[in-house]
């Protein structure tokens, strides 16, 4: 079982913190340059995504 809070995201223009309490954005390892794939969830919906890496996203370190 893994938890994941529903930290909210950094704003890459203003660097304000959004959506914190109501939505989980979290960076996984792969990266291409300046994108990065996440995982996105929120009001019931989860998804992946591929985005910009100066959004400000959380990072949870897990043990292999």
């Amino acid at each position: 079982l893994m938890y994941l809070p529903a930290a909210g995201i950094r704003s890459s223009s203003n660097g304000s913190l959004n959506n914190r309490g109501q939505d989980g954005n979290y960076w996984s390892s792969t990266e291409n340059g300046s994108s990065a794939w996440s995982l996105d969830f929120g009001n019931g919906n989860a998804s992946t995504d591929y985005g910009n890496r100066t959004s400000g996203m959380s990072v949870r370190c897990i043990a292999e």
